[in-house]
């Protein structure tokens, strides 16, 4: 049984997240655990007043076991809820390398803050498992059936291709742009048989070529628009500047500015 982990922010049988988690989790048959994290930031530690708020904040968070169970049972889906207390990036990376991937709403951009800043994009960032991120604004289906795959061969982008596979298997329509370009003979690594693997797998895709543009951001999305995608699947900024020459540049637009969700891993 797969195992998934939603990251409720919100204790609201419409936030985005609990939706389309819900709702994937009942599709692929998996184990669903509500985690909510109670933030403790180190300045705060020593003010007993702070610690109180915490102490009643984790209280009230607990009383939602009842919630998460009506909701899972909704939904038809086992599952069980979880209220973790501390550093809210470390907590949330290592409770989730036991999942398929975490579900976790894509907080609205503060135009003044950079991007890797926020909770979520620092914990994508961090040890954490592949995440699916769902814009706070996403009104669209909560089962993903078309898909859009960033390829460029990246050790990121097999992470997050990878971890939809079961999405992708009962997928209605999956799409690859491979931006992936070959090196150096007999220096390069050869590249990843993403084609034939994926054809092992099950899944059926419609396979082009993708030239890297200086908005290649900027174009994924509107691929994604064009082909009426329900979930884009890519590596979110790899390890070193080599393995980002086509789409590793193009994280920072995706996230400042997707429509939709997103399966990234990092």
């Amino acid at each position: 049984m797969l195992d998934l982990i939603i990251n409720v922010e919100r204790m609201d049988d419409d936030a985005p997240a609990n939706v389309v988690g819900m709702a994937t989790a009942h599709r692929l048959g998996a184990f669903v655990t509500g985690m909510h994290v109670v933030a403790v930031y180190p300045p705060i530690m020593t003010m007993p007043e702070a610690m109180a708020l915490l102490d009643t904040e984790e209280r009230a968070a607990q009383a939602h076991v009842g919630w998460w169970r009506s909701l899972c049972e909704r939904y038809g889906v086992q599952g069980e809820w979880e209220v973790l207390r501390g550093s809210y990036v470390p907590i949330l990376a290592k409770r989730s390398r036991l999942a398929q991937f975490i579900v976790t709403d894509l907080p609205v951009k503060n135009p003044d803050s950079p991007i890797g800043f926020d909770n979520i994009t620092r914990t994508l960032f961090g040890d954490a498992a592949p995440m699916l991120l769902v814009p706070e604004t996403w009104q669209g289906p909560a089962t993903l059936e078309r898909v859009l795959i960033a390829w460029n061969g990246s050790g990121e982008a097999a992470d997050a291709v990878k971890a939809a596979l079961p999405l992708l298997q009962r997928a209605s329509k999956v799409r690859v742009l491979d931006g992936e370009r070959a090196g150096l003979p007999g220096l390069a690594p050869p590249a990843l048989p993403l084609r034939a693997w994926l054809a092992r797998q099950g899944v059926t895709v419609e396979w082009e070529r993708f030239d890297d543009s200086p908005h290649t951001g900027k174009t994924l999305l509107d691929e994604a628009r064009a082909m009426d995608a329900d979930l884009l699947v890519m590596g979110a900024w790899g390890r070193s500047r080599l393995s980002e020459l086509v789409l590793g540049g193009a994280t920072r637009h995706v996230l400042d500015h997707t429509h939709m969700p997103l399966l990234m891993a990092h």
